[in-house]
């Protein structure tokens, strides 16, 4: 197959195949299936907007279109054994047994464009944007993500395609709720450790914070300013709660807050930090880790961001909203081909500082340039412009 690549073409190729060997993607499907993969993911790296089969092979004519399209629709190549390759890998390059923690959040792919996408085949449905704050058509994706302590890595290790009721029938709808839930007791079950998951309110709920503390797991979340808590004997809202303590100016983390401890009905005896920032917004930080000091748990409320950052990497970097298939499991593999592309885009790195956005130019740039060396700059351009004319 890489016989038939451009010959500027050939070391991208050559490196996402070998970064898929250090996956060990080899017995994940046929030889054939892993090639194709290969090709595919080169060619989210290589093109910026509208990876689509037939652009892909464009670009890449290792192989025609249609075989990529039998790759997403009928080849037998799970996408959950595809993401156990990258929990495995986890487990081989943590630095130690608990080296790294989860985040799970979702995140909204609009496909503005596609009213005619069937929903019933695809599962795309009208949704809520709270980035637009309006209902918008798209798909819905619950993303777990294992993020190291030191920064270097963000590895996405599972993820599922939420659908509407009005998409799927009753008896085949998950909540989000229950996709974590089934997504976490997945990579315990493959014996990936963590020191904590960290989520948003949504997800903070009563019976799925009960199941991650049954799971041996420290969670952390914030609760929503409706919720009631016992503290002094008293029970009422957190808001009302917050209302009333006075917090203290914390110069290292730049806000005010005070750490409690106080009894929900819902989740029971919890570690609560109530913060206020400068703009006097409230935020209710909870746990179910009651040693964890106040500086604790608003680090591990801010690192939930990382999960935020791979979403955005995802759709301007890899492709996350480029398929246009019409059937929901090329939906799904295109998903997690996506997902495998970010992990590869780490990979590929000169160093732990690298962004994945640079890994991607600079790759196109080795694309564009085929082995010869820039020209030298103009002499009308000013020296502290030369570096990047």
């Amino acid at each position: 197959m890489a016989s038939r690549l451009y010959g500027s073409t050939r070391a991208l190729y050559g490196q996402v195949l070998r970064a898929l060997g250090q996956l060990e993607v080899k017995g994940w499907g046929s030889p054939t299936a892993v090639a194709l993969l290969a090709l595919y993911v080169a060619g989210l790296i290589l093109l910026d907007v509208r990876q689509t089969q037939t652009r892909v092979t464009r670009f890449l004519p290792g192989r025609c279109h249609d075989a990529l399209n039998r790759l997403l629709r009928v080849m037998p190549c799970p996408t959950r054994r595809l993401m156990a390759l990258l929990v495995q890998w986890v487990k081989r390059r943590a630095p130690d047994p608990v080296g790294g923690y989860l985040c799970l959040d979702d995140v909204l792919v609009e496909k503005a464009f596609a009213k005619k996408l069937p929903p019933t085949r695809s599962g795309a449905g009208w949704n809520y944007s709270f980035a637009k704050k309006r209902q918008v058509y798209g798909l819905h994706i619950v993303v777990l993500l294992w993020c190291s302590v030191e920064g270097r890595w963000r590895i996405p290790v599972a993820f599922r395609l939420w659908r509407p009721k009005g998409v799927c029938g009753q008896r085949d709808y998950r909540s989000k709720l229950q996709l974590a839930e089934n997504m976490l007791k997945e990579v315990v079950t493959l014996g990936l450790t963590f020191q904590y998951i960290v989520f948003d309110t949504h997800y903070t709920a009563g019976w799925f914070t009960k199941m991650v503390g049954r799971l041996g797991c420290v969670w952390q979340g914030t609760l929503s300013p409706r919720t009631h808590v016992v503290w002094r004997g008293k029970k009422q809202r957190v808001a009302d709660l917050a209302a009333r303590l006075h917090l203290k100016w914390r110069k290292q983390l730049g806000l005010r807050a005070l750490a409690l401890w106080v009894y929900a009905p819902k989740y029971g005896v919890l570690r609560l930090v109530v913060t206020r920032n400068r703009h006097g917004n409230y935020e209710y930080i909870v746990s179910n880790d009651l040693q964890a000091d106040l500086t604790t748990l608003v680090q591990r409320k801010r690192s939930r961001w990382e999960v935020e950052t791979i979403f955005r990497d995802s759709k301007q970097f890899a492709g996350l909203g480029a398929c246009q298939c019409w059937v929901n499991q090329a939906m799904v593999r295109h998903v997690a081909f996506v997902l495998l592309t970010f992990a590869v885009l780490q990979m590929l790195r000169h160093n732990p500082q690298e962004t994945v956005a640079s890994v991607k130019e600079r790759w196109q740039l080795e694309v564009t340039r085929d082995g010869q060396s820039p020209p030298p700059p103009l002499k009308a351009c000013p020296p502290e412009l030369r570096a990047t004319a």
